[in-house]
């Protein structure tokens, strides 16, 4: 388990640039846009969501800022009782592997199709404490097979909720946080991080249907 949160870490170093460069001039700008075209991954705007720019830190926070860490590309939606940061990561491709593979040649680094769901057991760890990590899937929803490639044309997709107390409500205001996670096999990941207040929790499945149609990997 060490190991792999050590090549974790190591990915995310390679990986830092994806803390958003203030030079894109547009909500994705052409970074992150490549990213998706090399995922072939395509998004769409969400029905009823603003695009907002900036990055947040949760410095103010100390349970976000440890398991968010910083993320951008915001969307609020037009009644701001709902926000969506999406992180997008470049992927670990198998150029990186074989870096990889040359620093520590004992070890296996076919790992493409694994972080996701390590990045989900440190999440469930740092919301829930360390014995959660072991049983992290008593914590997660799996979409049905069919049902992530219907809606998203992934190989798995997994939602779980985040535990806020009062001390961590996002502005005081957003006080319940889910976390979704698509993957396809060879083409990496993308999450998202959804606060949302109890006004929103009242008609949570047509903000949730709007967060499900923003991405959707290419055949």
């Amino acid at each position: 388990m060490r190991i792999v949160q050590l090549l974790i870490f190591s990915v995310l170093l390679c990986i830092a640039d994806v803390v958003f460069s203030q030079s894109d001039m547009d909500w994705m700008g052409p970074h992150y846009a490549e990213i998706l075209k090399t995922m072939k991954l395509t998004y769409k705007k969400p029905v009823g969501f603003s695009e907002v720019m900036g990055v947040e830190c949760f410095k103010n926070n100390p349970k976000l800022e440890r398991i968010i860490t910083c993320a951008g590309h915001q969307l609020h939606s037009n009644d701001e009782q709902f926000i969506a940061f999406i992180p997008i990561y470049k992927i670990f491709d198998k150029k990186d592997s074989i870096d990889m593979q040359k620093l520590m040649p004992s070890r296996s680094f076919d790992v493409i199709d694994k972080l996701h769901t390590s990045q989900i057991r440190n999440k469930i760890r740092h919301s829930l404490g360390k014995e959660s990590e072991r049983n992290w899937k008593k914590y997660v929803k799996y979409y049905s097979a069919e049902e992530a490639r219907h809606k998203f044309n992934a190989d798995s997709a997994i939602f779980f909720t985040i535990k806020l107390d009062s001390a961590d409500y996002f502005k005081g205001k957003y006080n319940h946080l889910e976390a979704l996670y698509l993957q396809k096999k060879g083409r990496g990941f993308v999450n998202f991080y959804c606060f949302y207040t109890d006004k929103a929790k009242k008609d949570l499945p047509a903000y949730w249907k709007a967060i499900e149609g923003i991405f959707r990997y290419d055949d």
